[in-house]
């Protein structure tokens, strides 16, 4: 084939025949991509493996379905039952149970079949057969469709239940003879591990039986909705296997490669256009790698593949007829409002409009298509469209400090997208996006946004790593420094101290390579990452990003020792109820996280978007239940100083008259925080905290706990007076030691709450917190002194109330105010104190 870019044979897009040789030089001479290509070397050859023991569509047949419930009052267990309707085949590769309002997986004895069929049991009608099967070498490791196998191991004892009805109205029904306890009135999550060659004459359900403590049934069985879609291999199981191939054909030029990703193409894009078909007739389904956000990042990825093999000669008569139309086909349903309401600029959710993180990749991966396709008779209308989108999206979405207003997660999501197709629009036009000032923002937002180096994500025997925070929908381990090793090279030129601020907030995030997370370009990591460049470490101080609502603080070791974050934010697309939310690193050391975020479909999600699994505040709502709270907050005033930093929000609960949180970091050689939440109204109040620790104590005004690597975080509670305090336990995303935070509640009636939380050594002393009088006793004004053994200490003067007053406090001597100015009205004056209403002051000995 004939390029369309310079003449001569094709490939390729991302690359010239005369650069292949540097390629694979730089593959030999730098161990980092090294690793990548002998992982991905490896990719390829396990999935030839298994291609070579079964057909493309049995390689990735086992699906997940989620059956979400609420339990009825008086429920103390459960008895679970997979039912097999109608005439067909099924198998049943085993149950998962999940507590959904804490995220936490429920421990089911031989839920995944490892003891064969022990403790289950079966009602099944005549011509119908059960029986287990071992799952073959090629199925083994497998994960639910959808999901690339890499690096899965193997074992000797996977297996399934096979179910055969041979009777048109056929029923056979697995019980799980487990009883399991449960709590009333929570949500809970069972989850099938199924397999459909062929759609049933009914389908698959699960039923659930509720009973009470002396296990009599509670109703009637509960039936979750028919599961009855053939779970063939999806498309994406596949896309990383294809990608890998392509680029073993790129180093070695050997045909085989090619053919295979020749054939794991066609089925991918034959396997897109059934999906694709299916969401456009039946609207946004659960199975959303068949929507325009995935298909597009697909339709970028495949084009690139295709490009790369194009060239080799292993295309027979009609074959590549048939895959062009392929594309063209899903071009064209990418431009179908039918299919996504890509014209909308407003819309109810994030599954549609021009604003969404879909739109974009929607637009990347139909302008990618149109680069590497110049040929086609739709592809500059694609381009024009492709341009039109990221230039309004940049223009109206990213803000003003660069940042994709939904989280970090698909910051870094439409970043990537971005990358793509930036760098052929640069290579095959010579359009350079990177020098558009909110390109350059996006990735100095993503710099900025940096946590301190955590110890425990960097492990024994590596050192510490950056990472980016948990906000909202993301998790801390998602690996986005690795769009700044891509992306570095291209501002050598335009921007050297961005280019060295990238080096440097990449090589100190671990310098991660390999392009993981779902739907990976693994061409991106071998031809882009330049370890050699220089580095610049960038300025990363306190800082607030507004639109986005991130107040991070930072200090010590350059600003890399303590490390926190605050949620004061609008409304974002995946909004959790996390309004006033903090994290916090101490010395490197994680001791409260937001709990981040599970999967979309299984069930989890009523933990990890609930106010519960975050360090906030709930009220009762009108019938006594503790409610989320709002999606949104005004954010009143952030300060930062050399020695304080401070944010106030007001936070609109519904349940309360007036709510406002103020938290602090008091640096000034102490290094702790201060939450005071002023409310206003008579609904009964709860204060969350998660602590990432092991062990804890709770005394009556304070909490100690055990956190990792020998840290202690302890939280003084200073209003409310003898409060009631519980202990449990949530799930915390993020590949850390634990798998779920401490969670711990004060109940505060109707009190506000004012709470210091100190971490600390395991050998460091603890912090004494006292109320202190004061000449001029006025209700709603009250100081707190906080000392250390070593005779250091500060007051914070709170003014809960509407007006200005000033309180004198005998024996201190003259104070100073940190973070202000001494022109404020809170200047000191010898040992008085001028406190504005609705305010709070720290104040330290002059």
């Amino acid at each position: 084939m004939i390029s369309a870019y310079g003449g001569g044979t094709r490939p390729f897009g991302c690359y010239t025949e005369g650069e292949l040789e540097g390629i694979r030089l730089r593959i030999e001479q730098l161990p980092k991509v090294r690793q990548e290509y002998e992982r991905q070397q490896q990719l390829s050859e396990q999935f030839a493996s298994r291609e070579a023991a079964a057909p493309l569509h049995k390689l990735g047949v086992f699906r997940v379905e989620p059956f979400v419930f609420k339990t009825p009052p008086r429920t103390a267990f459960l008895k679970l039952s997979v039912q097999i309707r109608g005439k067909g085949t099924a198998r049943i590769g085993g149950l998962r149970l999940t507590h959904s309002q804490l995220g936490l997986p429920v421990e089911l004895a031989n839920g995944g079949l490892e003891s064969g069929m022990l403790g289950w049991s079966q009602d099944r009608e005549n011509g119908s057969t059960v029986y287990l099967e071992k799952l073959a070498s090629w199925q083994q490791g497998l994960q639910p469709s959808g999901v690339t196998p890499s690096g899965a191991s193997l074992a000797d004892d996977l297996q399934c239940i096979c179910i055969s009805n041979e009777e048109v109205k056929g029923l056979t029904i697995l019980h799980y003879g487990e009883t399991i306890p449960v709590y009333e009135g929570d949500h809970y999550s069972v989850q099938t591990v199924l397999s459909l060659e062929a759609p049933l004459g009914e389908g698959i359900c699960i039923g659930v039986h509720f009973l009470n403590a002396a296990g009599q049934p509670l109703g009637t069985e509960l039936l979750s909705p028919l599961f009855n879609r053939p779970t063939l291999t999806n498309w994406a199981f596949l896309l990383e296997a294809t990608g890998a191939d392509a680029n073993m054909y790129m180093t070695t030029g050997e045909s085989k490669f090619a053919v295979r990703a020749k054939q794991k193409l066609q089925y991918m894009l034959a396997d897109m256009r059934v999906g694709m078909d299916i969401f456009r007739r039946d609207g946004w389904h659960d199975d959303d790698t068949y929507g325009a956000v995935h298909i597009g990042r697909g339709l970028a990825a495949a084009s690139v593949i295709y490009d790369q093999i194009a060239g080799s000669s292993v295309f027979l008569t009609g074959e590549e007829t048939e895959l062009l139309a392929h594309f063209r086909y899903i071009a064209d349903m990418m431009m179908d409002t039918h299919y996504y309401r890509f014209d909308l600029e407003t819309f109810p959710d994030e599954k549609g409009g021009k604003r969404s993180n879909w739109n974009a990749d929607r637009a990347t991966g139909l302008g990618v298509y149109a680069l590497l396709f110049p040929n086609e008779k739709q592809s500059e209308a694609y381009l024009d469209h492709a341009l039109s989108v990221i230039n309004w999206q940049l223009e109206e979405v990213v803000d003003s400090d660069g940042a994709w207003p939904e989280n970090i997660r698909y910051h870094g999501a439409v970043l990537h997208r971005y990358f793509l197709f930036f760098l052929l629009l640069k290579r095959l036009k010579g359009i350079d996006y990177f020098k558009h000032e909110k390109v350059k923002g996006m990735y100095h937002f993503l710099i900025g946004t940096v946590t301190a180096p955590d110890i425990i994500q960097g492990g024994s025997s590596g050192s510490p790593v950056l990472l980016t925070p948990a906000v909202g929908d993301a998790n801390v381990q998602e690996k986005w420094f690795r769009l700044l090793g891509y992306a570095a090279p291209f501002y050598m030129d335009e921007d050297p101290q961005l280019a060295g601020e990238m080096l440097w907030t990449w090589k100190h995030g671990g310098e991660p390579i390999e392009d993981n997370g779902a739907f990976p370009l693994p061409l991106v990591a071998l031809l882009y990452p330049q370890p050699d460049l220089a580095e610049q470490r960038p300025a990363l101080d306190s800082v607030h990003y507004p639109d986005i609502g991130y107040v991070i603080f930072r200090n010590g070791e350059q600003n890399l020792q303590h490390y926190a974050i605050y949620e004061a934010s609008p409304l974002t697309y995946h909004a959790h109820h996390d309004e006033g939310h903090f994290s916090i690193w101490a010395d490197g050391v994680p001791v409260t996280l937001d709990s981040g975020t599970g999967g979309y479909y299984n069930g989890d999600r009523h933990w990890y978007v609930s106010s519960a699994a975050h360090n906030v505040v709930q009220f009762t709502d009108s019938f006594g239940n503790f409610a989320n709270g709002p999606l949104q907050s005004t954010c009143k005033e952030v300060r930062f100083s050399e020695e304080l930093d401070h944010a106030s929000s007001l936070i609109p609960e519904a349940n309360a008259r007036e709510y406002e949180r103020n938290f602090l970091f008091i640096k000034a050689g102490f290094n702790v925080y201060l939450i005071w939440d002023r409310i206003e109204g008579a609904s009964n109040s709860v204060w969350n905290l998660h602590t990432l620790s092991t062990d804890a104590s709770i005394m009556e005004q304070s909490i100690d706990a055990a956190c990792l690597n020998g840290k202690h975080l302890s939280a003084y509670i200073a209003e409310p007076e003898l409060p009631v305090i519980t202990m449990g336990e949530g799930a915390v995303a993020g590949n850390y030691p634990l798998a779920e935070q401490q969670h711990f509640r004060v109940y505060g009636g109707t009190s506000d709450y004012v709470i210091l939380l100190h971490p600390r050594t395991e050998d460091a002393s603890s912090l004494q917190l006292e109320q202190l009088d004061y000449e001029e006793a006025v209700e709603g004004v009250r100081l707190y002194r906080i000392s250390r053994t070593d005779g250091k200490w500060f007051i914070a003067a709170i003014n809960g109330t509407k007006e200005e007053h000033l309180v004198t406090v005998p024996g201190l001597g003259p104070l100073r105010l940190l973070g202000e100015s001494e022109s404020t009205s809170g200047q000191p004056e010898a040992t008085q104190l001028r406190i504005e209403a609705g305010r709070i002051h720290i104040a330290m000995p002059r």
